[in-house]
């Protein structure tokens, strides 16, 4: 009986506290604002633009703030509580109820008030905090005949590549393939249709640190068909050669920051997720390790060599970080792959793994692992056990 009665006080004063939660999408917030003004009203107002700056921040002050003020003082009504009864409408869901919790007339004969006012907002979740990039629809080459064949391969490539992209969990994967359709749903939220609380959820888009340009420059498909000798029947056998060339662009300066070709998508997903954020390894077990990547790149049985990260090193000659100095340690191989996370059995230098572990280790694909240090280790921030720490991704291009 005890535990139920604590149990039953817990959620009382769970829903009973003002809170915001963490969770994605419209979220209410209670703030309390003081204003003045020359009338009660007025000075409401003034409290009302300043509970709205409070919750969604200076920068939307010169719209959503101005027009809240705005909106409220062409009311005709003078009486307040005719305007708290229709703060909503009259803001268009910015401001959603407010309470006055006192009001006085001062010395200079200004009204001052102060309110509890609750304001919508979008909450959109830790991952728009990643970097952010955008696979543009591929192009396919002039040189190429075949462009309706092309067309079809380049798109197929290029649907790989982002659903690659997404499944890493590295970066905030925006979309320009389907604009048409999301901005046909964010209009709907204008009619009386959806609750005035949807709203928040308009001027929310942002923009993308880096695109992801494409194009398919060979296609060529030749016939390798063979005749069957025992009864002369045509068996049709095909070869394809293709290349599709990846371009990393930051939008902000038109700058290239990645460029190769490739024949399979799965070659660029790797090189581009190791190129920024190589993966992690967040914990070790004595003989086995995990790691902060799952998905479906990774595979059973696949085999990596895990690094252990040294002295920071830089360009001599543009003075420009190239990264951590990475010391090869040994090997593991996948055992099992989840989402989020993936399993693996060390099957070389256990020792050296477990010692070197506080210090950050990453892991690179076997066959391009080094001796030396000549390799960078890009956002090696990440690195830590605890990953807490947020990468600086730009710095170690």
């Amino acid at each position: 009986m005890k535990q139920i009665l604590i149990f039953l006080t817990f959620i009382f004063y769970t829903l009973s506290y003002p809170m915001v939660s963490l969770a994605q999408g419209v979220q209410q917030k209670t703030v309390i604002t003081t204003g003045m003004g020359k009338t009660e009203k007025d000075a409401i107002q003034d409290a009302l633009v300043a509970a709205v700056s409070q919750v969604r921040g200076q920068a939307i002050k010169s719209n959503e703030v101005l027009s809240t003020q705005y909106k409220a003082s062409n009311n005709t009504d003078n009486s307040t509580v005719d305007l708290k009864t229709n703060i909503k409408t009259l803001t268009k869901g910015v401001v959603n109820s407010f309470d006055i919790l006192e009001s006085q007339k001062t010395k200079e004969g200004l009204y001052q008030v102060k309110i509890q006012a609750v304001i919508p907002f979008y909450e959109a979740g830790e991952q728009i905090h990643r970097l952010r990039l955008a696979v543009i629809p591929i192009k396919v080459s002039n040189k190429v005949n075949n462009k309706q064949a092309a067309d079809k391969y380049g798109e197929d490539w290029i649907h790989r590549l982002e659903e690659g992209l997404v499944q890493s969990r590295r970066f905030a994967m925006l979309d320009r393939k389907y604009t048409d359709d999301t901005n046909q749903e964010v209009n709907q939220y204008l009619n009386n249709d959806f609750k005035i609380e949807e709203l928040a959820r308009l001027g929310q888009r942002v923009g993308t640190d880096y695109l992801v340009i494409s194009e398919v420059r060979k296609y060529n498909v030749a016939d390798k068909s063979v005749v069957d000798p025992l009864d002369g029947t045509k068996i049709s056998r095909s070869s394809t050669n293709t290349e599709v060339s990846i371009r990393l662009v930051d939008v902000a300066t038109s700058q290239i920051k990645y460029a190769k070709s490739y024949v399979d998508s799965r070659g660029a997903i790797l090189d581009i997720i190791n190129a920024i954020y190589p993966i992690a390894i967040l914990a070790v077990n004595t003989n086995t390790v995990t790691l902060g990547s799952g998905g479906d790149e990774i595979k059973v049985g696949q085999r990596y060599t895990v690094m252990g990260l040294g002295k920071n090193l830089i360009d001599p000659y543009t003075n420009e970080s190239l990264g951590k100095e990475e010391i090869p340690l040994g090997e593991i191989e996948i055992t099992d792959v989840q989402a989020k996370t993936t399993l693996a059995k060390i099957t070389k230098g256990a020792p050296d793994i477990n010692k070197q572990f506080p210090q950050g280790l990453i892991i690179r694909p076997l066959n391009k692992a080094v001796l030396t240090g000549n390799t960078k280790a890009k956002s090696s921030s990440r690195v830590n056990a605890d990953n807490k720490t947020k990468a600086d991704p730009d710095a170690d291009w």
